[in-house]
């Protein structure tokens, strides 16, 4: 296949060039001909972007990733035909038997890949190792002391877990980070009633992302500037966010994206089941979530994960924030893959993955480029 008269974004710039894909690869880019019996797609002039990579994502499309190996499946179906190339699901609190069986589905999907679907990358554990006071839509009485055991016990024979969340001022928790650390595991605060000195000393253990920045955690205060303020301070630490103008105030946004910039920003969709979906009733975690204008909530009114898919989360960015596209990008493609180590994502050029994603003008996703 051949995609003609793009504007590709490569190398942190946009460029008008031609780019082919021959099994799931981008093989050539310049301008370029079709040999005979070659697909060649005009897009007249749209934007052409790496194929997105969402690392904080529970559910899409009447899918939840904590129902097992079918519905991670039919995530991965449905997030490519949003521009999302990987993905990595993303469990919640819930019984050990329970993640158990999330983590075994999660896990089979990694190794036996959709044909027609977003790869998945890993696991990202969201739970147990929380605070309760902080647990926003988690399950409170799911909650465990984090400690290396525990979460031995819960993954057993499973080795896909890519990212955890963990609240770093939780006793046991520096010890966790460090275990995970020296396995390439990355860890991140969050759902945490950390002070400053908790997350930077979390990031002396190897810490190095902040979930959801200024959500399930302490506030930014001049005078103890509490998660999102040592996460946006430390140059260890990139933070991930929700841009879908709910979690987050617009100001905030480009607040965060000025502060952290292009390498320091992940966006992230965090999304539940009703993501792709119109509003109305839907689960999370076996709660029942609210979704009106859509925000999910639980019936208490807490947040409860978002309906945003991560090219919404682009424009909104450039869009409500007021950022540049070239700082945008990869907050969405090269840095959440930069971050876990998926290196072949999240980049337009030789060798890596052939998902794209087409947006026009005024970054309205149009679709995925992609051949299997």
């Amino acid at each position: 296949m051949i995609i003609k008269n793009g504007i590709a974004f490569i190398d942190g710039a946009f460029h008008n060039l031609d780019i082919r894909i021959q099994n799931g690869r981008i093989t050539e880019t310049g301008m370029l001909e079709p040999v005979p019996g070659e697909v060649c797609e005009d897009i007249l002039g749209h934007y052409l972007l790496p194929g997105f990579v969402d690392i904080h994502i529970h559910a899409f499309g009447g899918a939840d990733c904590m129902r097992g190996e079918a519905d991670v499946r039919k995530m991965s179906r449905e997030l490519l035909k949003t521009g999302v190339a990987a993905f990595a699901p993303t469990t919640m609190s819930a019984w050990p038997e329970d993640t158990y069986h999330a983590l075994a589905g999660i896990d089979s999907v990694r190794k036996m890949p959709e044909a027609n679907g977003a790869a998945v990358l890993g696991a990202h554990m969201e739970a147990p190792f929380l605070a309760p006071k902080f647990k926003g839509a988690q399950l409170g009485e799911c909650l465990q002391a984090p400690s290396v055991l525990a979460y031995e016990a819960i993954i057993r024979d499973i080795d896909c877990v890519r990212l955890m969340t963990i609240a770093p001022e939780l006793e046991g928790a520096l010890d966790v980070i460090r275990y995970l650390h020296e396995r390439g595991i990355v860890t991140c605060a969050a759902h945490s009633g950390a002070k400053a000195a908790d997350v930077h000393a979390a990031a002396d253990a190897g810490l190095t992302q902040i979930t959801h920045l200024f959500n399930a955690q302490t506030p930014l205060h001049h005078r103890e500037p509490g998660v999102p303020g040592a996460g946006l301070a430390d140059d260890r630490i990139a933070v991930q966010i929700i841009a879908d103008g709910i979690h987050v105030h617009p100001d905030v946004l480009r607040i965060t994206g000025l502060c952290k910039g292009a390498t320091g920003t992940i966006l992230i969709s965090d999304s539940m089941e009703a993501a792709g979906l119109p509003d109305g009733e839907y689960k999370l975690g076996g709660q029942k979530v609210i979704v009106a204008d859509g925000a999910a909530r639980l019936e208490n009114g807490v947040l409860a994960g978002s309906t945003l898919k991560l090219h919404d989360a682009v424009r909104n960015m450039i869009h409500l924030a007021g950022l540049k596209p070239e700082t945008v990008i990869p907050m969405a493609t090269s840095t959440p893959a930069d971050s876990i180590g998926a290196v072949e994502y999240g980049r337009i050029g030789i060798g890596n993955c052939g998902i794209l994603a087409e947006m026009d003008s005024e970054w309205n996703f149009v679709k995925a480029v992609y051949e299997k």
